[in-house]
C-alpha cells in the first residue's frame, strides 16, 4: 500500500521552510484538493498549537495529521524532505521529514501507517532518505524496504 500512495508526485524536496507551520502547508500541498480540503491543513497546524509537537514522533520524522473528518476524501500519503530541519516546538523537536498522513476515518490507513512504521523504524533507510537528492531515490527506498518485508 505505501508504495502505491507515496508516490513521486507526493514528495517535496526543499532546502528549507521560514516556521513548522510552513513546513505542514508545503507537505500537504500534494493531496490538495484530491485528498484533503485545504481546512485539513489548518486542522493540522491547530494541533500542534494546541496539543504541542506531538508529531514529531523520533528524531528528524514528523507525521501531521488531524482527526477524521469530512475534509478527507480519501487515504493519502506526502512527504516534504528538508535538507535543513525544523523546530516543532521550544523543547528541540526538530523535524527533516515532514510527512502528512490523510485519514478517512480511524482504521482505513492503519496498514499504510504500518508499512511506514517498518521504513522509518530503520535508521539507515531514514538516514538515505535524508541524504536523497530527487523524489525518485526516495521511492526507491521505500520500494526496496518493502520488497525486503515479503
Amino acid at each position: 500500500m505505501l508504495n502505491n500512495v507515496l508516490t513521486e508526485d507526493k514528495i517535496l524536496l526543499q532546502n528549507n521552510v521560514k516556521n513548522w507551520e510552513e513546513a505542514i502547508q508545503i507537505a500537504a500541498k500534494p493531496l490538495v484538493p484530491e485528498f484533503i480540503k485545504q481546512d485539513y491543513v489548518q486542522a493540522m497546524i491547530e494541533n500542534v498549537k494546541e496539543l504541542g509537537p506531538y508529531i514529531v514522533i523520533a528524531p528528524d520524522i514528523a507525521i501531521a495529521h488531524a482527526r477524521p473528518d469530512g475534509n478527507v476524501h480519501k487515504v493519502g500519503l506526502s512527504l516534504l524532505k528538508l535538507d535543513e530541519s525544523i523546530n516543532f516546538g521550544e523543547d528541540s523537536h526538530y523535524a527533516a521529514l515532514v510527512f502528512v498522513l490523510a485519514a478517512v476515518d480511524n482504521e482505513q490507513h492503519l496498514d499504510l501507517l504500518s508499512e511506514l512504521a517498518n521504513v522509518l523504524n530503520d535508521s539507515e533507510k531514514v538516514s538515505q532518505i535524508k541524504h536523497c537528492s530527487s523524489s525518485k531515490k526516495i521511492v526507491n527506498i521505500i520500494s526496496k524496504t518493502h520488497k525486503e518485508e515479503f
